[in-house]
């Protein structure tokens, strides 16, 4: 079994992350956007997570990132309000429409009743009516 070479006591500040778009950058060494999450900054986790074309727009600096990050973060929160308030219309609508559907069901319920008593009494009137014909 092998065992590991010791890391350095800086080993945290020896390793640089790049964020890639595709598996050829990494082979192509395309455009690689660096970032480190710096004890002074916690925006450089969140940062982590922003596709390369807008860290590049953005010249990798804290300041732009921290903009884009919260345009984005705005426009999640809109997204999140846009979906909240259609799921609430299309269960306004759905319950609506299951009014409507009772409604039919009841009414067709009663129309069968009415035509299967108006059935029951025609027979009873052909049978009355065949027992008082001569035969």
């Amino acid at each position: 079994m092998r065992s590991r070479a010791p890391l350095a006591p800086n080993h945290v500040e020896e390793v640089r992350l790049h964020q890639v778009e595709s598996i050829s950058d990494l082979h192509n060494g395309g455009p690689l956007c660096p970032y480190l999450a710096e004890e002074g900054q916690p925006w450089g986790e969140l940062l982590g997570v922003l596709p390369p074309s807008l860290c590049a727009q953005a010249g990798c600096g804290p300041v732009h990132s921290r903009g884009a990050f919260l345009l984005l973060l705005a426009l999640l929160v809109l997204t999140c309000l846009a979906l909240a308030v259609l799921a609430v219309y299309l269960s306004v609508l759905q319950s609506e429409s299951l009014r409507v559907l009772a409604h039919t069901l009841r009414t067709r319920e009663e129309v069968l009743l009415k035509l299967r008593l108006a059935s029951l009494s025609q027979l009873r009137r052909l049978n009355s009516s065949e027992a008082r014909a001569p035969g």
